[in-house]
């Protein structure tokens, strides 16, 4: 099985968690999940929540609220240690709704700049993320 499919078959799994998200910053549902050797360690969704980690990762001073991306890397990080992480992979993934009545579709989950700082920062070499078309790897 190839790793792209694994991870397509991945998504779906995310999708559903950020579809349930009962405390999504405004309207974005996003989860992430990190990896390692297949199997999910950790998953994150983006929250009102405020958190000491994500401050510094936020891609500005007004970003304080968790993203997923940053949320999945912290609990990871209670599992794994660091130099585990960079044999990880990251996956995100976002759900959006076209109209306020019609089914959630797939959205761009590519990862802001702090977000993409922290996966940095933790050596994490493999992100795969949503596209409204399917899923592109960083």
């Amino acid at each position: 099985m190839s790793n792209e499919y694994h991870i397509e078959r991945y998504i779906s799994k995310l999708q559903q968690i950020a579809i349930s998200n009962p405390n999504p910053v405004r309207s974005f549902k996003l989860a992430a999940s990190v990896l390692y050797r297949r199997m999910p360690i950790s998953v994150g969704v983006n929250s009102y929540k405020t958190d000491p980690f994500m401050l510094n990762y936020g891609k500005n001073e007004h970003s304080i609220y968790l993203h997923a991306e940053v949320s999945a890397i912290k609990t990871a990080l209670r599992i794994l240690n660091v130099d585990d992480l960079s044999s990880c992979t990251l996956v995100v993934a976002r759900v959006k709704r076209k109209g306020p009545q019609e089914e959630y579709v797939s959205a761009l989950a590519k990862p802001c700049s702090g977000c993409l700082r922290c996966i940095a920062e933790f050596g994490i070499k493999n992100v795969w993320y949503t596209t409204t078309s399917g899923v592109e790897q960083l």
